[in-house]
């Protein structure tokens, strides 16, 4: 432990000193600190070191009754703290809207939570709840509730009292089925249910009409409702490994949707409803089964990213070179044996991947890519002749990392 301050310390070594004592992250030398502080009191200088201290040594103070400084704190992380309650001094920080419990050990909804009427944010991911409490529908403001990586098997019916919620995270915990009540929280946007034990899409969800952000990855559902079609406000769809083999035709409907993510599934062919998503901008059907792209791919002129890598295609119709704002092509294990020579149109194309396909050459138009940062081509079939026509080509580009030229795979 360090020694007790000396009286004769002047003001720069008194909070040299408080700083030394604290950042020992020793509960004893937090203690005296503390103490110091409530006899000698606390300058404005240092005032601010502590709300800027971690929460780690905030909890400290907290605990030895230091509450005057943390007055006007509206963010607390007390994230992976090793935390089973909260001290109740906590619920004099009146001034908190954003709490941070992610990685601890609490398998209770603490109470004092419920006394921080001004919370908008609170972060519960990654404990041991598998219940709420009915109180916390005292969170009136809250907008943002992270219940993500814990036990809960059913869905926490208390939370359809907060009205105000915006963002519901509940994702890597053991949901099967939702309420039909889900509907009736009239502000949320943003759902993410990744990672449960469903078994089939909810058709509850297709009820949530102001949805915008749906996150339903790793749940083995194998198929989507034709209901989907009733979230018309939905912009983004996470849809990867939940074995689907077939997508709706009702997803046409989805015309506000900016980002589809339908990777690591068991899609055989394009869903060629896709294309009449036109504000589309992020595509991703990577690792699937798909063999070929469908001449209408030229109709998504928004999209900006297109993740093809990890299927069967070999071959590129000739209008993806018409995706003016396509700036991240990923193709790369598929076993394509050629480019479109019109591929030099793509000409907002920044990132291009081609890795383990069986490419012998490049389109010329590549080089004359201005916009182009990054180019894949490891594990491919180029002869050593074409190997030094593609070095050439780029010399002039220097802001392009072309990375690996080698051997097919495919």
């Amino acid at each position: 432990m360090i020694d007790k301050l000396s009286p004769t310390l002047n003001l720069a070594e008194y909070i040299a000193k408080i700083q030394q004592l604290l950042h020992t992250n020793d509960e004893i030398n937090i203690s005296l600190a503390c103490e110091l502080m409530k006899g000698q009191g606390i300058p404005a200088s240092l005032q601010n070191i502590l709300l800027n201290s971690s929460g780690n040594i905030i909890l400290h103070c907290l605990r030895n009754h230091l509450i005057a400084p943390f007055a006007r704190l509206q963010y607390l992380d007390l994230n992976n703290t090793e935390l089973t309650e909260l001290p109740p001094e906590i619920s004099r920080l009146k001034n908190l809207t954003s709490i941070n419990l992610a990685f601890n050990e609490i398998d209770e909804f603490p109470p004092v939570l419920t006394e921080l009427s001004h919370l908008n944010t609170l972060n519960l991911s990654e404990n041991y709840l598998s219940s709420l409490s009915f109180d916390i529908v005292h969170l009136h403001k809250l907008k943002t509730l992270h219940l993500g990586w814990n036990e809960f098997e059913e869905f926490p019916l208390e939370v359809l009292g907060l009205l105000k919620l915006e963002q519901l995270y509940l994702n890597e915990n053991k949901l099967d089925k939702l309420p039909k009540e889900i509907s009736e929280l009239p502000c949320l946007t943003y759902l993410n249910l990744r990672w449960n034990e469903f078994e089939q899409f909810p058709i509850e969800l297709t009820l949530i009409a102001q949805l915008k952000k749906l996150k339903f990855s790793e749940n083995w559902i194998n198929v989507l409702p034709p209901e989907i079609a009733q979230l018309q406000k939905l912009e983004q769809l996470y849809l990867s490994k939940t074995n689907l083999e077939i997508v709706p035709p009702e997803i046409a409907q989805l015309r506000n949707l900016r980002m589809l993510d339908l990777s690591a599934n068991q899609l055989d062919i394009f869903p060629e409803e896709l294309l009449e998503l036109y504000q589309l901008k992020q595509l991703n059907l990577a690792h699937n089964h798909v063999n070929s792209l469908p001449e209408g791919i030229g109709q998504l002129t928004q999209l900006e990213v297109l993740e093809l890598q990890g299927n069967y295609i070999k071959a590129l119709p000739t209008e993806i070179t018409q995706l003016q704002h396509l700036k991240k092509l990923s193709l790369n294990n598929n076993g394509l044996t050629h480019l479109p020579i019109e591929m030099g149109e793509l000409v907002s194309l920044e990132y291009l991947a081609l890795e383990q396909n069986c490419l012998q050459k490049l389109p010329e138009g590549l080089a004359q890519l201005n916009k182009l940062k990054v180019l894949k081509l490891a594990n491919n079939d180029f002869p050593e002749k074409e190997k030094e026509h593609i070095r050439q080509a780029f010399a002039t580009t220097p802001q392009v990392n072309i990375q690996g030229l080698g051997t097919c795979s495919k």
